[in-house]
């Protein structure tokens, strides 16, 4: 009985090691579903490695590949923090090429992702490609729209400067209608036909045939300009038209509309006391990192150094002009003659024109001064008109006194001394207020930055004490003009939309007002 026993036992267990082995040799169709998906994979990224090769060898050098590259892994690394932020990208494995490459959240009513090209009244709906090219303009987008000049080049396509450098995804492919091309890194193409280069895709133009789109392309620069330039907006806003009212802040835009009908940045860079080439490093430097407001004046003695950089930048970051907003202003010396003065900023500046011109200080004829600045906004030499350290009794007196109402006030105002009367007296008037000294000046500035009430703002945002002093400044619906030399400083003035203030700590910066100006006017 015990021999059976043993026996039985003996066949099943030979029974499910020949099972065992069966299931080893052919696996399931899961499994194999698996294996093949992996390699597949494995095969598109060589393929992706051998075409990435072949590209950067068509004369690229190693320094720029590599500099390509770390702004590529950069805007990998944003995907990635995007994908984090949004559920919805990590779970949908179709919304992107590979894990690290998610396409931000922003969506339209399809869950879809559109970048929009604005042509005067007409509307491009461009959706994007799966690529860190895309991602990067994607990113520029988020933190304002992007205006380009283009101009039909080929008879195939139009073309114009980005103003910034994105990185590329090269390959070379013939372009079809409605392709958006992204062109030595710097330059955003749209094709109405045919053309095969290396190139980066940004997007696709979706819902129009090639004579449709060639059609809205060449009505637009028909009418847009007497030269045939074509001025497109992109943006991820499908629609431009804005409530905004004069005078009120666009966080999403990072502007403000004046008076005079023209748009300002609500954040820049002082220049006073910047030597010619500092003057010029800085001002390419503010220019590089995004931002598009500069202050100058005929005492800085740097209006040259200001349009040298200016002109720099414009060549080689292909910022179009109209995108920069300089501020200049006359001094009372000037006032006797200000056609002279005026003319003197004009060719010193050499930019064409000035967006703004300001009294920087009352004084003997400062009414006649600025009537002969208003002749030249008659000229469309001047944009708009404005003046520098007036107060609630000097504008009193002198606003009935002239014809152009001041689009802007700029005067010193840091936590130490606020204006808190007059900057809703000017604000009332339909006139923006601007800063100077925003950090408290020269001699100030440590102990401002060190104010036990900003550091510990600062620290709960995790940002320095300077942003929280210039957001205050934003959220008092104050332009901000820091001035700086120092790059990292530039550009950390500019991230100022990360974090908002509470009322609570608007409130404790208020209360740190001590009437304390900092200078003599």
């Amino acid at each position: 009985m015990n021999g059976k026993r043993i026996t039985f036992l003996v066949l099943i267990c030979a029974l499910l090691l020949i099972c065992m082995a069966g299931c080893q040799a052919n696996p399931s169709s899961e499994e194999q579903n698996a294996a093949a998906e992996q390699d597949a994979l494995n095969s598109s990224s060589e393929a992706a490695g051998r075409s990435s090769a072949d590209v950067s060898q068509t004369g690229a050098d190693t320094s720029s590949s590599q500099a390509e590259n770390a702004s590529q892994e950069t805007a990998v690394a944003q995907g990635d923090a995007a994908a984090q932020e949004d559920p919805a990208a990590q779970a949908d494995p179709s919304s992107m090429e590979s894990s690290d490459q998610a396409l931000p959240s922003e969506t339209t009513a399809k869950g879809e992702l559109m970048i929009y090209a604005h042509l005067g009244e007409k509307t491009l709906t461009i959706k994007p490609e799966n690529n860190s090219s895309a991602q990067a303009f994607i990113e520029l987008l988020r933190s304002q729209d992007i205006t380009v000049d283009m101009h039909e080049y080929g008879g195939f396509e139009v073309v114009g400067p980005l103003g910034t450098s994105l990185p590329t995804n090269n390959e070379t492919i013939t372009t079809e209608p409605g392709d958006v091309i992204l062109y030595q890194g710097n330059q955003i193409t749209i094709y109405y036909d045919t053309n095969t280069w290396s190139f980066t895709r940004l997007g696709k133009v979706q819902g129009l045939s090639a004579d449709q789109l060639r059609e809205v392309l060449g009505a637009s620069h028909g009418t847009s300009s007497g030269d045939g330039t074509l001025t497109v907006v992109f943006s991820l806003k499908d629609s431009l038209k804005s409530s905004a009212a004069v005078g009120e802040f666009d966080f999403e835009n990072h502007t403000v509309l004046l008076n005079s009908g023209y748009t300002m940045p609500i954040m820049g860079l002082g220049t006073y006391a910047l030597d010619y080439d500092t003057c010029v490093n800085s001002v390419k430097e503010l220019l590089k990192n995004g931002g598009r407001l500069i202050d100058t004046a005929h005492m800085y003695h740097n209006e040259e150094a200001v349009g040298e950089g200016v002109r720099q930048a414009m060549e080689e970051y292909g910022i179009p002009r109209e995108d920069i907003f300089v501020i200049t202003k006359i001094y009372p010396d000037q006032f006797d003659d200000p056609v002279a003065a005026i003319e003197m900023a004009l060719e010193k500046l050499d930019i064409g024109y000035v967006d703004m011109m300001l009294l920087h200080h009352p004084g003997t004829n400062d009414v006649s001064a600025y009537k002969a600045m208003e002749t030249y906004v008659a000229q469309g030499k001047i944009h708009s008109l404005g003046l520098s350290n007036w107060y609630i009794e000097e504008l009193t007196d002198f606003l009935p006194q002239v014809t152009i109402k001041p689009a802007l006030v700029q005067n010193e105002i840091h936590p130490y001394y606020q204006e808190q009367d007059v900057v809703p007296f000017i604000q009332d008037q339909g006139i923006v207020v601007q800063c100077w000294y925003p950090l408290g000046g020269r001699g100030y500035t440590g102990a401002l930055l060190g104010d036990e009430t900003i550091t510990s703002i600062a620290k709960a945002h995790g940002v320095s004490s300077a942003q929280v002093i210039l957001r205050w400044d934003l959220q008092r619906g104050i332009v901000v003009i820091p001035g700086s030399s120092n790059p990292e400083h530039i550009e950390e003035n500019l991230d100022l939309f990360s974090f908002e203030l509470t009322e609570e700590e608007m409130a404790a910066i208020a209360a740190l007002d001590r009437n304390e100006k900092h200078d003599w006017y």
